[in-house]
């Protein structure tokens, strides 16, 4: 593939023209003797590059990489102090690399942190002391950013670097730093404001509280809806004995049939008074007498056997509901089934009949006993939820006057904390706090010709004050605040 021409020390080659083919040139030194090589024609100019280095050690192919736009005209492949500058030239050009890209790197830092500040300042649940000390740091970003692009312009230094790089650190590390209390106070103030609604939800409840005011809504749902029931059992009773006769037990609409399936002791009670709404002295339904109301009408409209039937279908049913309220009516219940089942009484004209008084008394005593029984225990089931209610009430208070007295005494250990700060920043142990500097929100604020300023403690308050163009101490002190505000 390759000519070769020896060289011997009596014949030498037209150097110039072996030169003047460029790549396809080479010499090489086998046996001790000095070659003169030809390349074949034919092949890519970086086929002849690359043949170049396999066959000659000094090629540049055979050098650092970093030694690319390097002056290769001045004979580098026979001179060392050329190979060294080489060499110092790749390091030197290796280095700027290298700074540019930590530069660099620390420009998409710093844009990086600054885009996250700005999108942060957007929120709504800063106030105003924070939104202050991220903008501080935002500002600060900037500036530095400014300073990283202008030293990217030129030829900077490796301590400048690396001193710009401590400074991007130190100012990460403190953006971090008042990310992390910006978070802890809105997470401190969110927990408060959960306590204060809390607290408010408590004294809502105290004054109305819902489960009571819903349990009272569903209580009057029910009776309003037993009572309507009974007014219409009431209705077909008063039906079934209008005028002359009786429906007993012809149909659904009977008296018996209406005891028997519509009463017992969920409603009995109702059901008299129900008729004594209704019913009772707007109508004469036992024969011209209705103070017996409901037992009345009944009694003067059935017949013999049917008194006592109709009489224990009542009797029972509050029987039942004195057992269920745990009321004694044994000598009520006696009484009213003696004189349901005896005492006959014979008229001249040979008719028989019950005494309708002692019945209608005596039911009526039973269904008096039960009724005023089921009221007492009424009574004193409202008077133990009010005591409930009044304990929970001063329960709610006393939580509510422990949890004030806390965040009173957290206020005063802040106040206490930020004037011996400023003691001891401005050397002057009988300093105390301007009447113009407020606690709010766990924030001290001062306002100043129409604008308020915030910070967490007195340093930073202080310097807030500074970069706004006043002397912290002529407005943060007690004593010359009024001269100067």
């Amino acid at each position: 593939m390759f000519n070769a021409i020896p060289n011997y020390n009596i014949m030498m080659p037209n150097l110039p023209a072996y030169w003047s083919l460029g790549n396809r040139h080479w010499v090489s030194n086998f046996g001790g003797n000095i070659q003169h090589n030809i390349y074949p024609s034919g092949y890519s100019p970086l086929t002849y590059a690359l043949a170049q280095g396999i066959g000659n050690p000094n090629h540049i192919s055979q050098w650092n990489p970093m030694l690319i736009g390097l002056n290769l005209g001045q004979g580098m492949m026979t001179d060392p102090a050329l190979i060294a500058a080489g060499n110092q030239s790749a390091y030197n050009w290796g280095l700027s690399l290298g700074l540019s890209g930590r530069l660099s790197s620390l420009l998409s830092n710093l844009s990086g942190i600054e885009a996250q500040i700005s999108n942060v300042l957007k929120s709504d649940k800063l106030d105003e002391s924070q939104k202050q000390r991220l903008q501080d740091v935002l500002d600060e970003i900037k500036a530095l950013k400014e300073r990283v692009v202008e030293m990217a312009k030129g030829q900077p230094k490796l301590e400048d670097v690396e001193a710009i790089q401590g400074e991007v650190l130190d100012l990460t590390k403190k953006a971090s730093e008042v990310a992390q209390e910006i978070i802890e106070e809105i997470k401190e103030t969110q927990e408060s404001e959960n306590t204060e609604e809390t607290e408010d939800s408590e004294d809502v409840e105290d004054s109305e509280d819902p489960d009571s005011t819903t349990s009272e809504a569903k209580k009057d749902k029910k009776e309003r809806e037993l009572a309507y029931a009974m007014e219409k059992v009431c209705d077909r009773i008063e039906k079934s004995v209008r005028g002359v006769g009786t429906n007993y037990d012809d149909d659904e609409n009977g008296i018996k049939n209406i005891l028997t399936d519509e009463i017992d002791k969920d409603n009995v009670l109702e059901l008299f008074e129900a008729w004594d709404r209704t019913y009772k002295g707007k109508g004469s339904y036992s024969g011209g007498d209705d103070d017996y109301g409901l037992i009345g009408t009944l009694m003067n409209d059935c017949e013999a056997g049917q008194k006592e039937e109709i009489a224990m279908l009542l009797i029972n049913a509050l029987e039942d509901k004195a057992h269920e309220l745990g009321i004694d009516v044994s000598k009520e219940v006696a009484a009213a089934k003696v004189a349901s089942h005896g005492d006959w009484h014979v008229f001249t004209f040979g008719i028989t009949t019950r005494n309708d008084d002692k019945i209608c008394k005596a039911v009526n005593a039973l269904y008096e006993k039960v009724k005023a029984g089921a009221e007492s225990i009424e009574a004193k089931k409202e008077e133990k939820a009010d005591k409930a209610a009044a304990d929970k009430k001063a329960k709610a208070e006393a939580k509510k006057a422990e949890a004030k007295k806390k965040e009173a005494e957290k206020v005063a250990q802040k106040k206490t904390q930020f004037r011996d700060d400023m003691r001891e920043i401005l050397g002057d142990e009988n300093a105390e706090i301007s009447d113009k500097v407020e606690f709010e929100n766990n924030k001290f604020v001062i306002r100043i010709k129409g604008k308020n300023y915030y910070g967490k403690d007195y340093l930073e308050l202080a310097k807030a004050l500074e970069k706004a163009g006043y002397e912290p101490a002529k407005y943060l002190k007690k004593e010359k605040v009024g001269a100067a505000a």
